[in-house]
């Protein structure tokens, strides 16, 4: 019985995989990549167990110098999210551009700009630090924290543009001088736009994005 359903399957197996020259050499070539894949899984597995903690990967932290990693850190440093503040500290303007931060929403970037404009004004008052040319300062221009850095760029017209970054993100004035340079050629001169009222432009958004993408 048992010698009769083996040479039954020996001819099944026989018809199915090594008559036919095209379906015996799919076969060689499947049981080949197969194996192949089966060795390979196998093994890296193996030599990742006996050599955990010994890698590059998992040691380079010690060799690498600290200047390099925050120099690459510097690079790769993302905007997390912008605010622009009109004069009256209204909130005309923000964009998150980073899924790693809380979202806040309507009623606590409103509360966040109202508050930070009255600090600002504040700050520029106190302040007693004066500029070369014998004026006052203009207010808050960074605030730190343990993980977050924000930047504040206050043009001649009192507008004030925001951004929230990594807190080893130590100079963004350029950066911020560029979307006011934005907001001036796709905001301002949008005819539908009134003037300190929230901003409302799909070209300033991609303009705005491509920047901080870029920086």
């Amino acid at each position: 019985m048992v010698s009769g359903f083996t040479k039954s399957l020996s001819s099944v197996v026989y018809r199915n995989f090594f008559k036919k020259e095209s379906t015996y050499f799919a076969t060689i070539v499947g049981s080949g990549v197969l194996f192949s894949i089966g060795f390979n899984t196998y093994f890296d597995s193996y030599w990742n167990k006996k050599t955990a903690g010994t890698k590059w990967e998992d040691i380079k932290d010690k060799y690498q110098p600290s200047v390099h990693r925050h120099f690459f850190a510097h690079i790769s440093m993302p905007i997390h999210s912008v605010f622009i503040i009109n004069k009256a500290g209204g909130l005309i303007y923000n964009r998150d551009y980073s899924t790693n931060t809380v979202k806040l929403s309507s009623n606590e970037a409103l509360i966040l700009a109202g508050t930070f404009h009255g600090i600002h004004a504040l700050a520029s008052r106190i302040s007693p630090a004066s500029r070369s040319d014998g004026s006052k300062d203009t207010g808050i221009q960074t605030i730190d924290t343990s993980s977050f850095r924000i930047h504040c760029y206050q043009t001649a017209t009192g507008i004030k543009f925001i951004a929230v970054t990594d807190p080893s993100y130590l100079q963004l004035n350029d950066v911020l001088s560029k979307m006011y340079g934005l907001y001036s050629d796709y905001a301002l001169k949008n005819p539908f736009h009134s003037l300190e009222m929230p901003v409302r432009s799909e070209l300033f958004d991609t303009k705005l994005q491509q920047l901080i993408q870029s920086s």
